[in-house]
């Protein structure tokens, strides 16, 4: 009988699976060297790419299904044990639940796009956020009663909005790391074999921007609910929480994002360095702070 874990468990493999078929995609996709000096030369394209990214597709939405149902089930354990359903209840569950978005949200710009190279890379970090996840000790994996402060309508809304804000701000880190990546190769002018099989600048850089104009509204929503939430369960809205600070922290980096770019016309390299630095803080308030500090949210 298949359980919650063993299906974590699996999605944990199929997302590896899925990264390494991507990295083959993008190492077989083209070969040759193109030297940008000497201006454009046309690359042959390698008869393996085309199946290669096919498998990585096709891997990479099978291990979402996987990790649906793995979330489905939790879900149901969940209710049977305190009548509450949401499958993001404790660390365990919330990284699982990011990397469903994360993976989700690739998907949705494979199919909208049919950019596979970026699969490389945002894919991975959806993979690392389910290793992540498999590190903690097991009693952190299980579906254990939730305090009473947890246990309320509430963590529907704020904690699955603030966690898909996180999905797209990996995104956008991911695609900043490719940027760079590609930005680096044009400028030393011999662009490689891999970079060769990236999309356009203008496109990285516009895809990372449109990832963060998604997760900042989410963010600043899943902050105000988690206002409302805290005057329901504390008796007030904010208290400086090292965790409601590292949020608010958060949002006001990629207010400041949004800000530049809109007024100062902030693009390329700079936003991808920005976009990183980004997601860093992100994995330091999601992550860092649950360890590191302690606060009313450290039972998450």
């Amino acid at each position: 009988m298949f359980t919650a874990l063993f299906l974590f468990d699996l999605t944990f493999w199929l997302y590896l699976a899925a990264v390494v078929l991507y990295i083959g995609y993008v190492a077989v996709g083209r070969t040759g060297l193109q030297l940008v000096a000497e201006g454009p030369r046309q690359l042959s394209t390698s008869d393996w790419s085309v199946p290669v990214g096919q498998l990585a597709t096709m891997i990479t939405a099978v291990g979402l299904f996987v990790n649906t149902a793995a979330l489905a089930m939790r879900a149901h354990e969940r209710y049977l044990l305190t009548g509450t359903f949401a499958p993001w209840s404790n660390q365990y569950e919330a990284m699982a639940f990011v990397a469903w978005s994360i993976i989700a949200g690739y998907l949705l710009l494979e199919f909208k796009y049919g950019i596979k190279a970026i699969g490389a890379f945002v894919v991975s970090i959806g993979f690392i956020a389910m290793g992540a996840a498999s590190l903690l000790p097991y009693r952190y994996q299980t579906a254990e009663p939730l305090v009473p402060a947890l246990n309320s309508y509430w963590i529907y809304i704020h904690v699955s909005v603030t966690l898909t804000s996180y999905a797209a701000f990996a995104m956008a880190g991911g695609l900043g790391v490719m940027y760079l990546l590609k930005e680096r190769a044009e400028r030393k002018g011999l662009q490689s074999s891999v970079t060769a099989a990236f999309p356009n600048l203008e496109t990285i850089d516009e895809l990372g921007y449109k990832s963060i104009t998604i997760g900042f509204p989410l963010l600043a929503f899943g902050i105000i609910l988690g206002a409302m939430w805290a005057n329901y369960a504390w008796g007030g809205y904010w208290s400086w929480d090292p965790k409601e600070t590292w949020s608010l922290i958060v949002w006001l980096i990629y207010g400041a994002y949004i800000h530049a770019r809109m007024t100062r016309g902030w693009g390329g390299r700079r936003a991808a360095i920005y976009a990183i630095f980004g997601l860093l803080m992100v994995v330091f308030c999601f992550w860092g702070v649950n360890f590191l500090l302690s606060g009313l949210h450290a039972y998450a």
